[in-house]
This record gives C-alpha cells, structure tokens and sequence, in this order.
C-alpha cells in the first residue's frame, strides 16, 4: 500500500469535519437569550445565555429575537439592524450613566420592538432610547427615568421617515419626555397611546422641525409644557387625554406654522391651557373640558 497517497486525503477530510464543526459556532441564531447569570462568551442559546443585550445582538440574526430569562441589568446597546428585545415576562434593566441606554441607528426599512425594558439614567445618563435612523420603532411598555437628555430621542439627520409607536410607558425625570426633530428633509412621526409623560424638566412631548405626532389615552402632568410644538409646519394631535400642572403651557402652538388640534381632552390647573404664537393654528373639535387658569385659551380655538 502507498501510504504517501492516504495522506492528502486524510488532510482534506480532517480539514472538512473542522470547518463543518467551526460553522455553527460563527452562525447567528434567530432567537437568543439573556440572563443576569450569563455570559457574553456563551452562544447565546437558552440553556447557556449571554450576559449583556450588546453581546446578544452580535449573536443574532436580522429580524431575530432577544428574550430575558430572568431579571437582570442587561448593559446600554446600539441596535443596527431589524431586531426584537423582549422582556416583558422578567424585566430588563439598562443602567445608563453617562450615556444613551439604546441608540437606534438602522438601515433603511428596519424594524425594532422594545418591550418591557427599564432604563435608568442614574442622574447622568444622556437619552434613553435615541433613534437616528429606522423605519418603525415600537416600545411597549418600558420605563425611563433620571436622565440628564430624553426619554425618547428622534434625531434625523438625513431624508427618510421613522416611526414611532410608544404605548403604556412611563417617562418621569428627564429633560423632555419624548423629542421629535427631522432636520435632513426627513419626516419623524410618533403615535403615543396608554401613556404616562410626568415631571419632565422641559416639555412632554416637543416637535420641532417635520414632526407629526398624535397622543392618545395619554397623561402629559408636571411638566413645564405639556406639548410644544415649536417647528413651522409641524403638527401636535391630542386626543382624549390629560394636561394638568405643567408649569408654562397644556399645549402650546409656539411658532408660526405648527399646528395643535385637540379633542376630548381634560386640561386643568396648568399656568397657561393653550397658548398661540402668532401665525400658528390651535384648533378644537369642541369637545375639551377646559380650566381657563392663567389664561382664557386664544379666541381662534373653534370647532373643526
């Protein structure tokens, strides 16, 4: 037998099983897991999970799946691609001091959900979600508190449009609870719903240039503003909702262009109800109860 003809094939059948076993250990999986008690050098898999929700992600698939097996501070993280972080069974902490707790920054036509995460400023952290770029971004119930930025960060730079959907969350101890600003041509776009904006240094919820937004079913309470509109051509819907002890203004059109349409709205024991700049629109579906404290709200308010 020549042994000299068995050894090239042997190499390249040794060299095959080593790839083919090496494979799976580089592949990303669609659905992967945390835990307080993992570690990020674990494939991230439900019986040996990560430890942070930055080491997750580099494990996970585009339009995978990050679950929280139990609670734990799971560490700020950038998102780059369509995902799903899911904690609403055992919540999800992020501990974000002296930095933003999650920055969206996707490719065109990306989608990310963030459901049940809590993220905590710890009195120095900047913003608490900052989407620069995204198709749709959904958080569901989450709470951000003690930062030094905003809750919700909508930052576009280029052209392009971000959604944001946002239901039955709590933002309390930031600077503005949710801030919408298109500057590149872009258009930033938010639906509020079931949720609470409470003791915000500045505003609620602030649009500036080519935001839209509408707030439903929501509480804007000891703000200095409750909505403030300040971008021409911008435009605030309030639905059935709560505005009370906002410290300037309920609602408050602040610059020629921007437009607040209210209904079904409760507005009481704020310093201003609404307030008007001059060429802006407020307009009123009639059916607002009121408290004209500070001021009557603006004549031009009518039915529409």
């Amino acid at each position: 037998m020549n042994l000299k003809k068995l050894v090239l094939p042997f190499g390249i059948a040794a060299a095959t099983a080593f790839l083919l076993a090496s494979a799976p250990a580089n592949a990303q999986a669609t659905r992967t897991w945390v835990s307080g008690v993992g570690d990020d050098a674990n494939p991230c898999s439900r019986t040996a999970p990560c430890k942070t929700f930055a080491g997750a992600i580099s494990k996970t698939a585009t339009n995978g799946k990050i679950n929280c097996l139990d609670p734990g501070g799971f560490g700020a993280v950038t998102i780059t691609k369509s995902i799903e972080i899911d904690c609403l069974q055992f919540p999800g902490g992020i501990l974000s001091s002296l930095t933003n707790g999650v920055i969206v920054n996707a490719p065109a036509g990306s989608n990310v959900i963030l459901r049940g995460i809590e993220i905590h400023g710890a009195g120095n952290g900047l913003n608490g979600v900052r989407v620069l770029a995204a198709n749709n971004v959904t958080i569901d119930k989450c709470f951000f508190t003690a930062m030094t930025g905003n809750g919700v960060d909508v930052s576009l730079g280029a052209a392009g449009v971000a959604n944001l959907v946002m239901l039955d969350t709590v933002i309390t101890q930031t600077n503005n609870g949710i801030a919408l600003n298109a500057t590149g041509g872009g258009t930033a776009i938010a639906h509020v719903r079931n949720s609470t904006i409470e003791k915000v240094a500045a505003t609620g919820i602030l649009l500036s240039a080519g935001s839209f937004a509408t707030v439903s079913h929501s509480m804007l309470t000891g703000n200095t503003n409750g909505g403030f509109v300040n971008g021409s051509g911008s435009q605030l819907n309030v639905v059935d909702s709560v505005i009370t002890y906002n410290s300037a203004a309920g609602l408050n059109a602040a610059v020629s262009g921007a437009q607040v349409r209210m209904q079904g709205n409760y507005i009481s024991n704020n310093a201003v109800s609404t307030s008007l700049a001059a060429g802006a629109i407020l307009s009123s579906a009639g059916d607002n109860k009121i408290d004209p404290l500070g001021a009557v709200p603006n004549a031009t308010i009518g039915n529409q």
